[in-house]
């Protein structure tokens, strides 16, 4: 290595032979000084840039010494043009939790699958208490970085390959109950709504009668919902991008949550009515369920509400915006609908929550009928 000054800055310089041309090419970086301490770090620098460009061709070394916060930065920067905005951010609060509970200076190397399954599993059991399907989000998340990490030659394999997490038992009936509302229920939530705040009722209501998650319903537009063939349709083509923008830059996003999201769903009669209420008071213009400044409604500000209205009601079960599509897919459930129809109509692929509450609504219905046997 050597090193040259220039207009009081000093750059250091390494020569490494390409193995694609086998010509000689020079790489360099420029530090604050020239002190021995610094020529050490850009020894180390230009090394594992060197070490970085040979692995591209399979004869590199590991990359030793790179830690947790530098491999997470390092691949924040490479995944945020790749995803969506709303995801990139929620992949921000996985980033702090990772290095919270690993630490900063954890050596990628480092990591083996029985470090990675007991932190993970403290997520659950610790005083976190995650459920089993956001731990599982975390598992996939290192599944990712570390694949990024063995490409870039920081660690030879990706450790999470042989992770397995001892997960939660599955929600017995009760708790599945609890994650939808029961006729009587729903009627005195959406009551609540009306009489608080009618615009976050008729919103509710909306959810409920269709399906869609909350941010597919808050992005819609007028224009999303149509009439055809005596039927009308709302088209789900994104949702509302808010994590980290102004309330009146916020806007609907290219993309929903996931391609299976991408639907056109009928409506019942009830939320046409909605609509059309909506409709007349608006003019047709901006967002269908908006505030009085015309902006979107916020989540933050419903469940507020309907926090409010949990302990007013006394319901024992937790209260927030999804509840109304998980009764969506229960009532569904209880009319007989197959499960196949139901996931392509809330744009799930797959769900263990949609099939679990399937499940538990037919099954209930099956003793309901197994009951009236005994009166042959």
């Amino acid at each position: 290595m050597w090193m040259q000054e220039r207009n009081g800055k000093f750059r250091f310089f390494e020569q490494y032979k390409d193995p694609l041309t086998n010509k000689t090419k020079i790489i360099s970086i420029t530090m604050k000084d020239h002190k021995k301490s610094t020529a050490k770090q850009a020894q180390i620098i230009l090394d594992n840039r060197i070490s970085k460009a040979l692995s591209k061709v399979g004869i590199g070394k590991i990359i030793h010494g790179i830690t947790l916060k530098q491999l997470l930065d390092e691949y924040t920067e490479y995944e945020k043009p790749r995803i969506r905005r709303s995801t990139y951010y929620s992949h921000q609060t996985m980033v702090n939790t990772l290095l919270d509970i690993f630490g900063n200076d954890a050596l990628v190397e480092k990591f083996t699958p029985l470090i990675i399954t007991e932190k993970l599993e403290s997520l659950m059991y610790g005083d976190r208490e995650l459920s089993s399907g956001y731990v599982s989000r975390y598992k996939y998340y290192l599944h990712k970085l570390f694949d990024y990490a063995v490409k870039h030659s920081y660690t030879k394999d990706n450790p999470v390959d042989n992770v397995k997490i001892d997960y939660k038992a599955p929600a017995n009936g009760q708790q599945i109950k609890d994650k939808f509302l029961e006729a009587d229920e729903l009627k005195a939530v959406l009551n609540y709504l009306y009489n608080n705040t009618r615009i976050y009722g008729e919103l509710c209501e909306w959810l409920y009668l269709t399906g869609l998650r909350f941010g597919e319903a808050a992005a819609l537009s007028f224009d999303d919902v149509y009439q055809k063939d005596n039927h009308w349709f709302v088209d789900i083509t994104g949702t509302l991008e808010y994590k980290r923008i102004k309330i009146k830059e916020q806007k609907k996003s290219n993309a929903p949550k996931t391609s299976s999201s991408v639907r056109s769903v009928v409506l019942p009669k009830k939320a046409v009515q909605i609509y059309l209420d909506l409709k007349k008071k608006s003019n047709g213009k901006g967002f269908i369920f908006a505030t009085e400044n015309g902006t979107p409604i916020q989540t933050a500000s419903v469940n507020t509400v309907l926090r409010s209205a949990k302990k007013k009601l006394k319901l024992n079960k937790p209260l927030s915006t999804h509840v109304f599509r998980h009764t969506h897919i229960s009532k569904m459930a209880e009319l007989g609908i197959p499960l196949y129809v139901i996931q392509q109509r809330v744009g799930h692929s797959s769900s263990k929550i949609t099939s679990q509450i399937y499940l538990h609504v037919t099954q209930k219905a099956i003793e309901k009928e197994a009951s009236k046997l005994d009166e042959l």
